[in-house]
């Protein structure tokens, strides 16, 4: 297909977009840059449609959307491994990319036509409304999911399961403590290093989180307790070179300063971090372990159901969205569900207040 004189390839732009602001992004924002640049690259060599910025309109944008919305989606496997999708397709029910995925996959692409606009080298935007000015716009599908927040229940299933004296026993009692009174993401809890924990003015600075955001929050005594014990009676345990049975000769490394570090049992010659997927099977491991029954525990269950235990009981959502280190009270709310007892019960203590309606009053005992 003979491509207009004004029309430049996309590849090259990519590139160049990539360079100029990927170091800004999360490694979670980069695989889902990724991922978007290769599909819209590979839909349109399929449908015979040239690589260039004439392909980046409404019409095109809108099939692409529905090819989207068609595309497997790596279920009831490991989604760590490679070939994910490819063996989802052979697993029983096969599902497709939700509408949420699709989203976030167009708003990589906006991202990207937008910046080309403002360079010069698209003359329109295709994601502008111009005369579609009401509903939602047909090309950043979205939908209301259920909130994934664990109950109070789930949260003390959980601690059950992590039970116990071992080492490994008080570093998960650890990192439970930290994500549920912290309500901090998988990504900054498995990265703090001992520094980040300020005993003497109860504090544990979150580094490295989304947004490259770096977070103070207050040190709880309960958490305080826990981290004391895991780093006095089982942190060392985990050590590499700790001595054990015919392995006494195996030097000891020196502390990387990591808080939160993987079993080695000795037989490793250096120390890491909890991977993310290794915190998330540690979580679902302990929360089945203490009777829970879904089949999938992960640490934002936790986030969210923390931040609607907290609204549900007083905590202000401005506090509360400063406290989980959102940039805004719209993220928050999306978290933090109210229940009806909840707003109810606020609502009947304002119109007290306010004289709208009289308070309960308790009846008096003989």
């Amino acid at each position: 297909m003979a491509t207009k004189p004004d029309a430049f390839d996309l590849d090259p732009l990519i590139g160049e977009y990539c360079a100029t602001f990927a170091s800004t992004w999360a490694p979670n924002t980069r695989a889902i840059y990724e991922r978007a640049f290769g599909l819209l690259r590979d839909w349109l060599t399929q449908q015979g449609r040239p690589c260039t910025t004439d392909s980046l309109t409404f019409p095109v944008l809108s099939e692409f959307v529905a090819r989207l919305k068609t595309t497997p989606r790596a279920s009831g496997v490991w989604r760590g491994d490679r070939r994910a999708v490819e063996k989802s397709r052979h697993a029983p029910g096969q599902q497709t990319l939700s509408l949420n995925t699709v989203n976030a996959y167009m708003r990589s692409i906006r991202a990207f036509v937008s910046w080309l606009v403002s360079e010069g080298q698209l003359s329109r935007d295709p994601f502008r409304r111009f005369d579609r000015r009401t509903g939602p716009n047909p090309l950043l599908p979205h939908e209301e999911t259920p909130t994934k927040g664990a109950t109070l229940l789930d949260i003390e299933r959980l601690e059950r399961g992590c039970r116990g004296s071992g080492p490994l026993d008080l570093r998960d009692q650890a990192i439970v403590s930290v994500l549920k009174t912290t309500t901090a993401r998988n990504s900054v809890v498995r990265l703090l290093r001992i520094d980040d924990i300020d005993f003497e003015r109860d504090l544990i600075t979150f580094r490295r989180g989304k947004a490259l955001k770096t977070l103070e929050v207050a040190l709880q005594p309960e958490t305080k307790a826990a981290l004391l014990r895991f780093i006095h009676r089982g942190r060392r345990q985990l050590m590499p070179g700790y001595p054990v049975r015919g392995l006494e000769r195996v030097v000891v490394g020196a502390d990387p300063g990591w808080l939160f570090i993987a079993r080695d049992n000795g037989r490793g010659t250096r120390t890491r971090p909890l991977s993310a997927n290794g915190l998330s099977q540690m979580l679902t491991r302990r929360y089945r372990a203490g009777g829970g029954d879904m089949s999938f525990f992960g640490s934002h269950r936790i986030r969210h159901g923390a931040a609607t235990l907290l609204a549900n009981n007083g905590m202000p959502i401005d506090e509360l969205s400063r406290f989980m280190g959102h940039s805004s009270t719209d993220v928050t709310r999306r978290y933090a569900q109210h229940t009806p007892q909840a707003l109810g019960s606020l609502a009947a203590d304002a119109m007290a207040r306010s004289g709208l309606a009289t308070a309960a009053r308790r009846r008096r005992t003989a």
